[in-house]
């Protein structure tokens, strides 16, 4: 390989200078090329906005010398502007003198004409801003030996969105992302995101930074005993009643929130019809207690209706 270099280094240093000498000239000839760009907008007034997306690129037509055009395609700064000063509400077509071609340090570039196969129309309506509920899909699981307070709550649970009324009208909610949360021991403000792949991409979105609210305890028993268990409903109180007349309530739940229940709190109830409703001398009682709890056991599990003596 080194006795092919030091053989032919001459006819190889002179093939280089000829294709630079190549280069230089036909970069400096005048030419013609398409290339797409990316299309944004100016001029548009703060009271209107988009229904639709534009394409967000279109293709042209230029003409200049070989070496700008290179230059142009390798600079990303260079774009097409749609102007929007002056456009009505409702659906418009864009004319060709509302497009025009944005090279910033590029010169002697032209643009001939923007290339599409149907004429490009836009359609503006008049631009609203409205709060959107959020939707969780998180599922959160506390990790054994703990449980769950309250139900996990987001915050802000709404979120702000701007853009045309037609389509904000549309919108129900936002939903978060679909993920699981799992082995959770402590209390905790957990970040979310948000899943924007079905909204219009020209809604705006004020902010997108949200939390989810988790309270997490660890997991206790308590028994509550002596809970007097009622028979309710239209009867003879004379003549009817439940043995025996009270219950044990274990309960399971979180530890500081089982400290804050009292024996007031546990409703132990049996409606009086259902004895005949269901044909049965024993029935499991129903079971009210205002706190998110984890379950309940009631001991005895039935009581039985007995007449009383005279």
């Amino acid at each position: 390989m080194k006795d092919f270099f030091a053989k032919h280094s001459l006819k190889l240093l002179a093939l280089a200078c000829g294709c630079l000498v190549w280069f230089g000239i036909v970069s400096r000839e005048e030419t013609r090329t398409e290339v797409e760009l990316p299309v944004g907008i100016i001029n548009l007034q703060d009271d209107m906005a988009l229904v639709s997306p534009l394409p967000s690129t279109l293709s042209g037509q230029f003409e200049g010398k070989a070496i700008n055009l290179i230059h142009m395609k390798l600079n990303r700064s260079a774009h097409l502007e749609i102007d929007f000063k002056d456009m009505p509400l409702g659906q418009s077509r864009i004319s060709s003198d509302q497009i025009q071609f944005i090279a910033p340090g590029i010169s002697e570039v032209k643009m001939l004409r923007v290339r599409q196969t149907n004429p490009l129309f836009v359609e503006l309506d008049a631009r609203v801003e409205q709060k959107i509920p959020v939707l969780s899909k998180i599922h959160v699981q506390a990790a054994p030996g703990f449980t769950l307070i309250n139900e996990p709550r987001i915050t802000p649970d709404s979120i702000l969105v701007s853009g045309a009324k037609s389509a904000i009208e549309k919108i129900t909610h936002i939903s978060t992302t679909e993920t699981s949360i799992t082995n959770l021991k402590w209390s905790n403000s957990l970040p979310i995101q948000l899943d924007l792949s079905s909204l219009n991409s020209i809604v705006e979105i004020a902010d997108a930074t949200l939390f989810m609210q988790v309270q997490i305890e660890p997991l206790d028993h308590k028994i509550f005993s002596g809970i007097p268990v009622r028979l309710i409903g239209n009867y003879d109180r004379s003549l009817y009643s439940l043995l025996p007349a009270r219950a044990d309530v274990e309960i399971s739940g979180g530890k500081e929130l089982l400290s804050k229940i009292n024996p007031q709190d546990i409703n132990l109830y049996i409606e009086f019809s259902r004895f005949s409703i269901e044909n049965t001398e024993e029935l499991k009682p129903t079971v009210h207690i205002p706190h998110r709890i984890n379950g309940w056991q009631v001991l005895p599990d039935k009581f039985r209706l007995v007449e009383n003596e005279e």
